[in-house]
C-alpha cells in the first residue's frame, strides 16, 4: 500500500506531518483526480442530507494551514454552512509508509479540536458504499452537535471531507461513494460509529434548541419565568427527540427547568425533574455534572426556605468543585465537550461562585462568621483563576456585602454593595440583578437601625422593578417585609397623618409588585370582557382569554408527561403539546399587541398590577372595607382599605402559622362518625385576633367586608371568625363576624375594582338554568378504547367509575324551591338523565341570569385518572368518544364555556377548596369557582365542604326568598341574613350547616337587572 504524507500548520505555528491510507479509485462514483475540485463544483448531482436538505459546495481557498497544495472548499446545506471539503491540486513531493496512520488521524482530532472546536472520538475504519475510509466522528465542544470527518487518499493526496453528522450523505459523495442506499441504511451506519445516540437532526433543529435555550436564559434574567419555562418546554422537545433522555445536555436543560419552575415555586414539579435527571447525572463520567447537580438542590432547596438541607448541598457542591480544581488528574478534569485546559479554568471559577452559594445560606443560617470566611475564599479564589466572570464578581461581593452587615461592619458592607451593584449595571444595567442586590443593601441599612436610608434604598429596588414586565417575579412577598417594617416604623414615628397616609400608600404600591403564586391573568381578564358598550373589546379579550386557559392546560399536560418514568412517556405526546404551545404563544402576542394598540382600557390592564390605592378607596361605600394579605414565611400583613383611608398592620404569623390555625378550626367543621365535631369558639376568636386585632376600631364601622384571601386564607370561611371572646358555649350566641357584616371573596383587586366599575345595562333573556340529581348508574356506557385500569391520553372521564357516587334525590326539591322563592316564570330545570353534559353544551348558556348546579364536585384523586376538579353529570349511554360527552365537566371545560349570568350556584361539596388542576392557579378563587369565574360569571355562590341536603336546601330556600321580596337585595346581604337564620336555630347553629357557602364578587352584585324576566 502507497503512503503519502501530508503537511498541516496549525494555528499555533506548529507544523505536523500527516499521513493516510491510498485507496484506488473506485470504478463508480466521482473519480479523485487532480480535477477533484473542478469537477466537484460542476456537478449539479450531489445528494441531499439526512433528512431531505440540499447541499452544494461553494468557494475554494487556498488552505495553507493544511498545506501548500490544499484547497479547501466550503459546504453549504439549505443557507447553513455545515462543514468543508479539503483536497490536493498537486501530488506531495514525498511518500511515506503507512504505518503511522493511527497517530496521523489522532493529530487530525486535535487539529479539529482546534480549528473547529469539536472533540472527536478514536478513528474507525468505515467500509461504505464501495470505499474504506477513515471516520473521526465528533461532536462539538459547546452543544453536543454531532459532526464527522472522513478522510481517504486519492491518487495525488488525502481527501477530507468535515461536517455535520447529518450531511453524510454528500461528505461520502464527495469522497467518491455511493450513496444511493435509503437514509434509513446510511443513518444506521454511521449511528453505530458514536458510543451513544446522536442526533441526525437538521442545521434549523440545532438553531431551534440554541434560540430557545437563549430566550429562556434571557427571560430568566428579566424574572420572566413563565415565558422561560415555555421556553424551555419548547428546547426539550426538540433535544429529547434527537439526544433522547440520557443525554447531558438533556439533563442540563431539565435542571435549568427545574430551577424556573422552582421560581415559581411549582416545588412539585421542580423536584420531580431532579429526581429524574439525578441517576443520570450521577452515572456521568465527568465529576463537574454531579458538582453542578448538588449546586441546583442546593438553590432549590434555598427558594423552600429549607436552609438546613440547601446548606447540605451547597458544602457537597463546593467539596466537589474544589477536588475538581484541585486534581492532577486530567481525566478528572476533562469534560466531554471540553478542553482539559478550559475545564481547569471553569473549575476555578465554578469553586468560587460555589463558596459564595455556601456563605449566602449560612448567613441564612445565622452563622456570619462562617459566611463571612467562605465568601471571603470565593473571592481568593476568584481572583486566581485564570477566568474571572464580571457578573460572578458581583454576586461574590454582595454575599460578602451581606456578611459585612451581618457582623455590624456597615462600612465595608456599603463599600461591598456600591462595587456589586456598579458591576452589575455595568453589565446589565437596571434589572433584576440591582433589584436584588438594593433588597439586600436596604436590609443592611435595616440591620443598624438606619430606616430612611434603608427606605431609600427600597425605593430604589421597588422603581425598577416596577419598569419590569408585568408577568416578572422581581419582587417575593418575603422581599418587601422588611420595607413594610420599616414603613411602619416611620409611619409610627411621625404625628403628621398625611405623612403617615403618604407612607401607607407607597406601601400598598410595593405590595401590588409582590410575586404570589398562581396569581393568573384570565381572572383580571374575565372581569375586564365584562365591560358592556364595547363588544369587540370584550370578544379580543375574550379570544385572549381562552388563549391563556389553553396555554394553561396545554402546560399541565406537558408536566404531567414530563413527570412520568422514561418508558411511560409518548414522545408523540410531547412533540404536539409542545408545538400547540408555540402556537398559543404566537397568538396570545398578536391578540395582545391588537389590544395594546386599539383599547386604552386593555393598555391600562396590561401595564398595571393593580389599580390605584385613590381608584380602590373611590369604589368603596362609607360602610365597606377592603382586606388583603401579604403573607410571608415569619410574618405577614393585612391591608384593610376603607373610602378615607388605608391601614397597614402587621400579623404575627407566617404562611406555616395560619395554615395550622386554619387546619385546627375546620376539624371543627367535619362530620366524625355520624356527628359533627365540636367547633372550638376560643380558636375562631385567636384567629379573628391573629388577623383583624389591629383595625379592630375602624372594622367596628364596617357593615360590608370584601377579601381578597391567598395561601391558606384560601380555605377559611371568614363568617366563622369570632369577634369576640365567647361567654359560653351556645353557637346562637356567639359574635360571629357574620353577625357584624356581610362578607364577600373577591378574586384579585384588579377584578374587583374592573367589576365594581362596570354594571349590567340589559336583562338576560332566560331567568335560570338548574341542574339537579344527575343519574350515575343505568344503561353501560364505555369510552371507545377503554381500558378500565388505565388512564386515557385523551382525558375522557371513564364513566364507569362515577357509578358508586350517591344519587341527590332532594336536590331536585332543591331547585325547585329556590325558583319558587325566586318568583320567575320559564326556568329551565335538568334533572336526572337529562342532566347530562351534551344537554348542557346545546344551551345558550350566555343567556341564563341564574345557573344553578346540584351535584357532586368530584376533585383530584377522588376518582381514577381525574387530574382536575369537576362536576359530576348523568352517565352517558352507549360509546363516549370525547370530553364532550363524557359526562364529567371538569375545570377547563367549565373555564372554556361562554357565561354572563349574574349568579351561579355550585350547589356541591368542595367548589371553593384548594385544589390543583391544570386550569386553576389562583389562590383567592380556588377549586370550580375559578373556572366559572374565568367562563363569565359576575358572581358565584360555592362551598367550603359537603353540608347535608336538608341544611342546604333551607339555607337557600331562605336566601332566594329574600331576593324574591327584594330584588334590589345584594346578593351577599341575603346569604349573610340566611345565614343569621340559622344561626337562630338550634337545630342548625353549628357553623358547620351555614359557613360552608361563600359569596364570590365584588359585593353589590344582585340576582336580578331591572327589566329581568319574572
Amino acid at each position: 500500500m502507497k503512503v503519502i504524507r501530508l503537511a498541516f500548520c496549525f494555528v499555533g505555528g506548529l507544523a505536523l506531518l500527516h499521513t493516510f491510507a491510498q485507496e484506488p479509485a473506485p470504478a463508480h462514483g466521482r473519480q479523485a483526480t487532480a480535477q477533484f475540485n473542478s469537477d466537484l463544483l460542476s456537478d449539479g448531482a450531489e445528494p441531499p442530507a439526512l433528512g431531505g436538505d440540499a447541499c452544494r459546495t461553494a468557494g475554494s481557498e487556498r488552505a495553507a494551514a493544511w498545506s501548500q497544495t490544499s484547497i479547501k472548499t466550503t459546504i453549504y446545506c439549505g443557507s447553513d454552512q455545515v462543514g468543508f471539503v479539503i483536497h490536493q491540486d498537486r501530488a506531495p513531493s514525498q511518500a511515506v509508509t503507512g504505518d503511522a496512520d493511527l497517530a496521523n488521524l489522532d493529530r487530525l482530532s486535535e487539529y479539529l479540536r482546534a480549528s473547529e472546536a469539536v472533540v472527536c472520538e478514536p478513528p474507525q475504519m468505515l467500509r461504505f458504499g464501495g470505499l474504506s475510509v477513515w471516520a473521526l466522528p465528533c461532536r462539538d465542544i459547546v452543544d453536543g452537535w454531532p459532526s464527522m470527518a472522513l478522510v481517504r487518499n486519492a491518487a495525488n493526496g488525502p481527501q477530507i471531507a468535515f461536517g455535520a453528522a447529518f450531511a453524510f450523505p454528500f461528505l461520502a459523495f464527495q469522497l467518491g461513494a455511493d450513496v444511493s442506499l435509503p437514509d434509513e441504511s446510511m443513518a444506521e451506519t454511521i449511528a453505530e460509529l458514536w458510543p451513544a445516540k446522536v442526533p441526525l437532526g437538521s442545521f434549523a433543529d440545532r438553531r431551534r434548541i440554541g434560540e430557545l435555550w437563549s430566550q429562556a436564559r434571557e427571560a430568566s434574567a428579566k424574572l420572566d419565568f413563565e415565558t422561560a419555562q415555555l421556553r424551555l418546554d419548547a428546547a426539550l422537545e426538540v433535544q429529547v427527540r434527537l439526544f433522547g433522555e440520557a443525554d447531558l445536555r438533556t439533563s442540563a436543560l431539565l435542571l435549568d427547568l427545574a430551577m424556573v419552575l422552582a421560581y415559581q415555586e411549582d416545588f412539585e414539579a421542580s423536584d420531580a425533574i431532579v429526581r429524574r435527571v439525578g441517576p443520570l447525572l450521577d452515572r456521568s463520567p465527568r465529576p463537574s455534572d454531579r458538582a453542578r447537580l448538588a449546586g441546583y438542590q442546593s438553590s432549590i432547596a434555598a427558594l423552600k426556605e429549607d436552609f438546613r438541607t440547601a446548606g447540605q448541598y451547597a458544602g457537597s457542591a463546593t467539596a466537589q468543585w474544589r477536588r475538581i480544581a484541585g486534581s492532577n488528574d486530567q481525566e478528572a478534569l476533562l469534560s466531554l465537550f471540553q478542553s482539559s485546559e478550559a475545564k481547569a479554568i471553569d473549575a476555578q471559577s465554578e469553586l468560587a461562585l460555589a463558596l459564595a452559594r455556601e456563605a449566602a445560606i449560612l448567613l441564612r443560617l445565622d452563622d456570619p462568621v462562617s459566611a463571612y470566611a467562605k465568601a471571603g475564599e470565593a473571592l481568593l479564589v476568584l481572583n486566581s483563576a485564570t477566568q474571572k466572570p464580571p457578573i460572578w464578581r458581583s454576586e461574590i461581593l454582595a454575599v460578602l456585602a451581606e456578611t459585612s452587615s451581618a457582623l455590624g461592619r456597615l462600612s465595608a458592607s456599603e463599600k461591598f454593595f456600591e462595587s456589586a451593584i456598579a458591576i452589575r449595571r455595568s453589565l446589565q444595567g437596571d434589572g433584576a440583578g440591582v433589584v436584588r442586590l438594593l433588597l439586600a443593601q436596604g436590609r443592611a441599612y435595616q440591620r443598624e437601625a438606619m430606616n430612611v436610608n434603608a427606605i431609600i434604598t427600597y425605593r430604589s429596588a421597588i422603581k425598577i422593578a416596577k419598569e419590569m414586565p408585568r408577568g416578572s417575579v422581581a419582587l417575593r412577598v418575603n422581599d418587601l417585609i422588611p420595607f413594610a417594617q420599616a414603613v411602619l416604623a416611620e409611619a409610627d414615628a411621625t404625628a403628621n397623618e398625611d405623612e403617615k397616609l403618604g407612607l401607607m400608600t407607597e406601601l400598598y404600591d410595593a405590595f401590588q409588585l409582590a410575586f404570589v403564586p398562581g396569581r393568573d391573568e384570565a381572572i383580571d381578564l374575565a372581569s375586564l370582557q365584562i365591560i358592556d358598550g364595547r363588544p369587540k373589546l370584550a370578544e379580543l379579550v375574550g379570544d385572549l382569554k381562552q388563549v391563556l386557559l389553553a396555554q394553561s392546560e396545554l402546560t399541565g399536560k406537558l408536566a404531567i408527561e414530563r413527570g412520568k418514568p422514561a418508558a411511560e412517556r409518548d414522545d408523540n405526546l410531547n412533540r404536539l403539546l409542545t408545538e400547540r404551545l408555540d402556537e398559543q404563544a404566537a397568538t396570545a402576542a398578536a391578540l395582545r399587541n391588537s389590544l395594546s394598540n386599539d383599547y386604552p382600557e386593555y393598555q391600562w390592564f396590561a401595564e398595571t398590577r393593580a389599580p390605584d390605592l385613590d381608584i380602590l378607596r373611590g369604589v368603596l361605600s362609607d360602610d365597606e372595607a377592603f382586606a388583603s394579605f401579604l403573607i410571608g414565611a415569619d410574618v405577614s400583613f393585612l391591608q384593610l382599605v376603607v373610602r378615607e383611608r388605608i391601614y397597614i398592620t402587621p400579623i404575627a404569623a407566617g404562611g406555616d402559622d395560619l395554615a395550622e390555625m386554619v387546619r385546627a378550626l375546620r376539624k371543627g367543621l367535619e362530620i366524625e362518625g355520624r356527628s359533627v365535631n365540636e367547633f372550638n369558639l376560643a380558636d375562631a376568636h385567636f384567629l379573628y385576633q391573629t388577623l383583624f386585632g389591629g383595625v379592630s376600631e375602624p372594622l367596628a364601622r364596617v357593615k360590608r367586608l370584601i377579601v381578597v384571601p391567598n395561601g391558606p386564607l384560601s380555605n377559611l370561611p371568614f363568617g366563622t371568625l369570632v369577634t369576640d371572646v365567647p361567654e359560653d358555649g351556645d353557637y346562637r350566641n356567639a359574635p360571629w363576624l357574620i353577625n357584624r357584616m356581610s362578607i364577600t371573596h373577591a378574586p384579585s383587586i384588579g377584578s374587583f375594582v374592573l367589576l365594581r366599575q362596570t354594571k349590567p345595562v340589559r336583562a338576560l333573556p332566560r331567568p335560570f338554568l338548574g341542574i339537579a340529581n344527575p343519574t350515575f348508574t343505568g344503561a353501560p356506557s364505555v369510552v371507545a378504547g377503554e381500558d378500565t385500569h388505565t388512564c386515557n391520553p385523551e382525558d375522557i372521564a371513564l364513566p364507569s367509575r362515577f357509578e358508586k357516587l350517591e344519587s341527590l334525590p332532594d336536590t331536585i326539591d332543591e331547585v325547585r324551591a329556590v325558583i319558587a322563592a325566586l318568583g320567575v316564570t320559564g326556568a329551565d330545570l335538568f334533572a336526572e338523565m337529562q342532566a347530562k353534559e351534551t344537554a348542557l353544551r346545546t344551551k345558550p348558556l350566555d343567556q341564563y341570569n341564574v345557573i344553578y348546579v346540584a351535584t357532586h364536585a368530584v376533585m383530584p384523586g377522588e376518582i381514577a385518572c381525574q387530574n382536575e376538579p369537576g362536576i359530576a353529570l348523568a352517565r352517558p349511554s352507549g360509546v363516549v368518544g370525547s370530553r364532550d360527552e363524557d359526562g364529567f365537566l371538569d375545570a377547563s371545560e367549565v373555564a372554556a364555556l361562554k357565561i354572563a349570568a349574574n349568579l351561579v350556584v355550585l350547589s356541591a361539596c368542595n367548589t371553593a377548596t384548594s385544589a390543583n388542576s391544570t386550569v386553576q392557579k389562583g389562590d383567592a378563587l380556588s377549586g370550580l369557582a375559578e373556572s366559572f369565574f374565568i367562563a363569565g360569571a359576575r358572581s358565584l355562590l360555592v362551598t367550603h365542604w359537603q353540608v347535608p341536603s336538608a341544611a342546604t336546601a333551607a339555607l337557600m330556600r331562605d336566601m332566594f326568598g329574600e331576593i324574591g321580596k327584594n330584588r334590589a337585595l345584594a346578593t351577599d346581604a341575603a346569604l349573610q341574613r340566611a345565614q343569621l337564620q340559622s344561626i337562630s336555630d338550634p337545630e342548625t347553629a353549628h357553623p358547620f350547616f351555614w359557613g360552608a357557602f361563600t359569596f364570590v364578587g365584588s359585593g353589590t352584585e344582585t340576582v336580578f337587572v331591572e327589566g329581568a324576566g319574572a
